[in-house]
């Protein structure tokens, strides 16, 4: 009776009911029925940061700790929206926080063509990188210090100090949740130097950014363990060195394939979020979550191997993997790679720095201010909702639109008009 739009609202609103939907295991149930036994008995792998995000994630949208009461204007219809828990260990929130983050990077972006670097580490460090977990620090100022190292030469380089535009990204997981700390960063194929003058840069010397980024690496961690670690921690990471250096004799890995000449505006949307992508959620896509036995306490989770994407021939292929584990294993392997709070996943350096305020107004950037103000005016719980379950949860049955009430709203410990824009 009113119209297309509203009953094609309803009708995805109701067929998105949980009732519906198909009963598969979230992060969220799980956390929420293990975790009190799982912190009794794990409590000593349990920092901080892990504690915080995961009691929020649990609390996220339950309506027992605060709503949003939106109330029809012409019916007696309303609508309660759960508050979110803005925490970096959720599924849900963190949709919203992988938008901000995205759009941060595009914003940033000079209107030229650009690298998507990957820089790994030797498998044999890995573990001091959990022991002393400063040393992600170290592993973002080594990928500045190598990129800048290996592409500047002349004199003048260094008199104009040219920069390059670097925003990078810390992944410390592959797709079977295994600990591998690896830099991705997106580099922008120009120079810029002091007076805001624009170079081009297309010839990256992979060779000698492979020995730099080697050299610098191995260097930059033996000071900071001379300095923070013990003395048995210190000695045997110099050892490894020695053995790296000889065992590693073109460098340690690096990737940056060159894109398309033409800059791109979709191109560079889907790198960036590519690169959000992983400052958003945990290490695992709950899609990627098959099953789970209350009975056996056992949960099964597939990846694909990242060996299959280089390889054509089907046959040749090592295929979908299968995991089944206990619980508990499984939500060790989700914690472990939860960052410290106010820890930044990304990070953006040589003319992309945030103290690299002043921008000459000639510099095309990707996005106008225009593109920017009307990109973040989408990124909300009502407009996320509607572009993935295909409905307005605030258009009432009636064809109205529900208003706000603060009055009759739920929202404890908290300023009123501090929640609006943020459930």
């Amino acid at each position: 009776m009113q119209g297309k739009d509203v009953y094609e609202n309803e009708f995805n609103r109701l067929s998105n009911l949980k009732v519906y939907r198909q009963d598969k295991p979230s992060i969220q149930s799980i956390f929420a029925t293990y975790w009190d036994t799982f912190k009794l008995h794990f409590s000593h792998l349990l920092r901080p940061a892990i504690i915080e995000n995961v009691e929020k994630m649990i609390r996220c949208r339950n309506l027992k700790y605060g709503y949003l009461f939106f109330e029809c204007p012409s019916c007696d219809n309303y609508h309660l929206q759960g508050l979110s828990c803005h925490s970096r260990f959720c599924p849900s929130c963190n949709q919203t926080y992988r938008q901000h983050r995205a759009l941060a990077i595009q914003s940033k972006l000079i209107d030229c063509p650009h690298r998507h670097f990957v820089f790994s580490i030797a498998k044999e460090m890995r573990k001091f990188f959990w022991m002393y977990r400063g040393l992600f620090d170290v592993l973002f100022q080594t990928v500045n210090e190598a990129l800048h190292l290996s592409v500047r030469k002349t004199k003048d380089d260094i008199e104009l100090d040219r920069r390059l535009g670097i925003v990078s990204f810390l992944h410390t997981y592959g797709r079977d949740m295994k600990t591998n700390p690896h830099i991705h960063a997106l580099v922008a194929e120009r120079f810029m130097d002091k007076d805001q003058n624009l170079s081009t840069l297309s010839f990256f010397p992979f060779e000698r950014l492979r020995k730099c980024w080697q050299y610098l690496l191995l260097q930059n961690v033996s000071n900071y363990l001379r300095t923070h670690a013990s003395r048995e921690d210190y000695n045997a990471f110099n050892r490894l060195r020695t053995l790296l250096i000889k065992k590693y004799k073109h460098g340690f890995y690096t990737h940056g394939p060159q894109v398309n000449k033409e800059p791109s505006i979709k191109k560079m949307k889907q790198i960036a979020d590519y690169i959000a992508r992983y400052a958003s959620h945990p290490a695992i896509a709950e899609s990627r979550i098959d099953a789970f036995d209350p009975l056996s306490h056992m949960i099964t989770w597939h990846f694909d191997p990242h060996e299959d994407d280089h390889i054509a021939n089907g046959d040749l292929k090592l295929g979908r993997q299968t995991l089944t584990e206990h619980v508990f294993k499984f939500m060790i392997r989700l914690i472990k790679h939860m960052p410290d709070k106010g820890f930044h996943l990304i990070r953006y350096y040589g003319f992309y720095s945030n103290r690299t305020t002043k921008r000459s107004p000639s510099i095309k950037k990707l996005l106008n201010a225009s593109s920017i103000h009307h990109l973040k005016r989408k990124i909300n719980w009502r407009y996320l909702l509607k572009s993935t379950y295909r409905f307005d949860p605030i258009r009432c049955h009636c064809g109205s639109f529900m208003t706000l009430n603060l009055d009759d709203s739920f929202l404890p410990n908290s300023t009123k008009e501090g929640l609006i824009s943020d459930a």
